[in-house]
């Protein structure tokens, strides 16, 4: 069955000679694996621009509900990218943003409120002309919510130590990586507070709360271990 859906490319592996096996987000299919024959001439379908990690997509391909790889007949970019690939720091946030979804988006099913998440938040890391230095850590708090195990904010005096068990804050500081300090505690508090993106951060405020964030997500997604792309993000936003 021949489908049409919007997707985004989460990975792309040279399979053989002009064959790659891309990995896409879907909206309506979820995660779906194609094999996809890649050529460079005018009349082609499936031109390499098209198919690079994190391009925003229309795709069509053919669909078998009993087969693990399909193939992809058609692809085409809805959304071409007019400054990530000219900033560093916002390349490193979206390379940032390609690794994290690699490690947490696996379902082969519709998760339309995702996508579209996913979709729009791309879209605007690209738009956006004021600071991004904590576009990374409002994607992550936001993305939790899709996951369905966003920290509740019950911070208060008797509650100052957060327990990533819980996913919430407690009256006991619990030793890492159970749980964090009163210092990382109420910076959590205030990202989850107010907007993340317009708060006043230190780089060490946002090193401290990246990594409290990054504590959580181990703890609550397996297989979710250490992200090869964060030295470089953190290099680049330091900067």
């Amino acid at each position: 069955m021949q489908v049409k859906d919007k997707g985004l490319v989460l990975q792309s592996i040279k399979f053989a000679d002009k064959k790659n096996i891309i990995k896409f987000f879907t909206k309506q299919h979820g995660v779906v694996t194609c094999l996809a024959r890649i050529s460079r001439s005018n009349s082609s379908k499936l031109k390499p621009s098209a198919l690079m990690n994190m391009s925003l997509v229309e795709m069509e391909f053919i669909l078998k509900q009993n087969k693990e790889i399909q193939v992809l007949t058609e692809v085409n970019c809805l959304h071409i990218y007019s400054s990530i690939h000219k900033n560093a720091h916002k390349l490193s946030i979206l390379q940032f943003i390609n690794e994290v979804l690699a490690k947490t988006v696996k379902e082969q099913e519709a998760q339309a409120e995702l996508f579209d998440f996913v979709w729009h938040s791309l879209v605007q890391l690209d738009e956006m002309e004021t600071s991004v230095a904590n576009f990374h850590h409002y994607f992550l708090i936001e993305l939790l919510q899709h996951f369905g195990f966003d920290p509740i904010n019950n911070f208060d005096s008797d509650n100052k130590y957060f327990d990533c068990r819980e996913g919430r804050f407690c009256g006991v500081e619990f030793p890492g990586p159970i749980g964090l300090n009163e210092y990382s505690s109420e910076l959590l508090h205030q990202a989850l507070t107010s907007n993340v993106l317009q708060q006043k951060l230190s780089n060490a405020q946002r090193t401290d709360l990246l990594e409290s964030i990054l504590i959580y997500y181990r703890f609550h997604i397996p297989g979710f271990n250490e992200l090869k792309c964060l030295d470089v993000l953190k290099e680049i936003a330091s900067a």
